[in-house]
């Protein structure tokens, strides 16, 4: 763990068994046998009268659209109608029915893409770190001697900035996180003393939330330097924050997805099967998503289930619009997926489109002809099942064991 000169919160962290999400809450062993039944009324209440909604919300596949290998990362405008995507080193611009507006090639793979809220700019983080207006057209490029690993663009609409201004965040190679304004100039630096793999920066561009190779989380003031911290036990390698910084999302190797507050309380852990490779968050962390293994999850903000997405091959990157109408998805088997839960779009038929069927505008910034690579063909996966209302309070049921008769030691302030 890097030191900064603001007091940490440190949780050491090993897997519960058997537990299906682990909090931090805790009361005296002597009074839980006293409140059990109590508890478990109120408790009951809640999850019973949920299970409606949660059924009528489950996301289903609008359309896919194919690339030109593994999609190792996604991102999407606040409203859903931009969408960027890399793909070895290619980068996608799609609108919301799919149809691609401009591709682009870099120096190298792309680690990591970032969109800003209002759809502005796009950020891609590989060789060297671009910055591209939303026509496709490049403003300017930033290299090191390492490797650029993430990228998240804040909003270029915030009153709390100086000058209106947007800020991009990245993560390098060698330790540090940048902050550049749209001119370039560097803003602020953080020297973390580890590798970041993922990075997050809320909308007003006050705090930074980082997943690191040193099996941290670490959550950062860009004013003053890291607020807070903990460990997963394995590499951190997806990170999400509600676009006010309240809540932070981490996915670990060691097959747990996190949620905690900004203030550095720790909610919950939740075993995925498989190490989690990206999160996302909707506003006030309504829901929490996390790509494991060849699923997505949704959970909802107490940590309980709402669907899972299968998949025919590995999730690599997901995003969502912070209402949680559009969820983008890129897997391993080439394609970018748009899911809804929006009724009415869903009313009419998926379908599916080949990468190259929209003759997109090729970006001036992309290299020579000689770098093109095949598209894929894809198929939607299958239908997601809808989980039972048994299985449903069995889970409920499970947290809620977990919360009122085990010793919560995994997680220690």
């Amino acid at each position: 763990m890097s030191s900064g000169e603001m007091s940490s919160i440190n949780f050491c962290v090993r897997r519960g068994a058997d537990s299906r999400a682990v909090r931090t809450a805790q009361s005296g062993h002597g009074d839980r046998g006293r409140y059990t039944p109590l508890l478990l009324i109120f408790l009951l209440i809640p999850a019973l009268c949920g299970f409606a909604s949660a059924t009528e919300e489950m996301y289903a596949p609008l359309w896919d659209v194919g690339a030109n290998g593994a999609v190792s990362s996604v991102a999407i405008s606040q409203d859903g109608t931009a969408i960027v995507a890399g793909a070895g080193s290619t980068v996608y611009l799609l609108d919301r029915d799919g149809d691609m507006l401009w591709r682009t090639t870099v120096g190298s793979r792309v680690n990591g893409v970032g969109i800003s809220p209002e759809g502005s700019h796009v950020g891609v983080a590989a060789d060297k770190l671009y910055l591209f207006d939303i026509a496709g057209d490049l403003l300017w490029t930033e290299k090191t001697t390492f490797v650029y690993r993430s990228v998240d663009l804040s909003s270029d609409l915030s009153s709390d900035l100086p000058s209106r201004a947007m800020y991009i965040a990245t993560g390098c190679d060698n330790g540090a996180i940048y902050i550049f304004n749209p001119d370039k100039e560097r803003f602020w630096d953080y020297d973390m003393g580890t590798r970041s793999y993922d990075i997050a920066i809320s909308r007003n561009g006050l705090v930074i939330a980082a997943g690191c190779d040193d099996q941290g989380v670490y959550y950062l003031n860009s004013r003053e330097g890291e607020s807070w911290s903990y460990g997963t036990g394995k590499r951190v390698k997806g990170i999400a924050l509600t676009p006010d910084g309240r809540f932070v999302a981490a996915g670990s190797d060691d097959r747990c997805v996190y949620l905690s507050t900004g203030a550095g309380e720790h909610l919950w852990k939740y075993p995925t099967g498989d190490p989690v490779l990206s999160t996302a968050l909707t506003e006030e962390a309504r829901e929490v998503f996390a790509a494991s293994g060849r699923s997505v999850l949704v959970l909802d903000r107490s940590g309980a289930e709402i669907q899972t997405i299968p998949f025919n091959d590995r999730v690599e990157s997901i995003a969502v619009t912070p209402d949680g109408s559009f969820l983008v998805i890129g897997g391993g088997d080439q394609s970018i997926y748009l899911f809804t839960r929006d009724k009415s779009l869903l009313a009419s038929e998926s379908r599916e489109t080949p990468a190259d069927e929209a003759a997109p505008r090729e970006s001036a910034t992309t290299p020579a002809a000689g770098n093109a690579s095949a598209v894929a063909e894809v198929t939607l996966p299958p239908p997601a099942e809808e989980t039972s209302i048994f299985s449903k309070m069995l889970g409920w049921l499970e947290n809620i064991f977990s919360l009122l008769f085990r010793p919560q030691e995994d997680f220690i302030a």
